[in-house]
């Protein structure tokens, strides 16, 4: 069970770093998971962001609030930037189970990062090896199907239709060009909802709406599946 932000567009690394903070160290929304104990995102973070052309990542073990290893991405010049902290549901605290997870398809590269837990046994194709123990590898190699398929909004969303036992499935899926966002629970709405708000040249989703950005017109999504272009 994790937060996650996307931002595509204009808009201040420091500022959205300063955010997920706040979020890991579970001092922003109340929701279901909250209500009676303290719901920190301690168990590593990531990050991916555009440079160059070329998507870059970079993971962590250690809490967000507590690794100044972060700085080193504050005031990034890029127009996609990706920030994930992990709670760990499924898999120990090791960089083989931070997000986020890259892959190859068809010639593509895709960077991959998931809220919530997968309980069921996920099929994929036989190219595929996870490295850790998280569910969430293997949802992204279950995702991504075969070389076959052409990954769009279509075939992913059929993905989604057919899982059965999960508590949260939303994922951010980008090879930069493009990005698939999910908003896509079974349990605890409150908790699992992504938020969005687009505002000129600017399109943040998050797991929680963020506090430097609390008096922008936020977006509260049922169930969805949306499709993010290269600005």
């Amino acid at each position: 069970m994790c937060r996650m932000i996307f931002a595509r567009g204009k808009f201040d690394t420091d500022t959205l770093i300063d955010d997920m903070i706040i979020m890991a160290l579970d001092k922003n929304e109340r929701h279901e998971e909250n209500a009676k104990q303290q719901f920190r995102h301690a168990d590593g973070w990531g990050a991916c962001y555009l440079q160059d052309g070329g998507l870059v990542v970079h993971k962590s073990v250690r809490a967000i609030f507590d690794d100044h290893k972060i700085d080193e991405l504050r005031n990034l010049g890029t127009n996609l930037f990706i920030l994930h902290t992990r709670r760990a549901s499924q898999g120990s605290i090791d960089g083989k189970n931070v997000h986020p997870f890259v892959a190859e398809q068809n010639g593509q590269k895709y960077v991959f990062f998931h809220n919530g837990t997968i309980f069921e046994k996920l099929t994929f194709s036989k190219k595929f090896h996870p490295q850790g123990a998280t569910d969430s590898e293997k949802y992204f190699f279950y995702l991504l199907g075969d070389s076959r398929h052409e990954l769009n909004e279509v075939f992913l969303r059929q993905k989604l239709i057919r899982l059965n036992d999960f508590s949260g499935a939303n994922f951010i899926l980008t090879s930069g060009e493009k990005t698939f966002i999910a908003n896509w629970y079974a349990t605890n709405p409150r908790y699992y909802t992504m938020k969005k708000f687009s505002e000129n040249s600017t399109t943040i989703v998050s797991s929680e709406i963020l506090p430097h950005y609390r008096e922008k017109n936020w977006q509260l999504p049922g169930k969805e599946l949306a499709t993010s272009e290269k600005p």
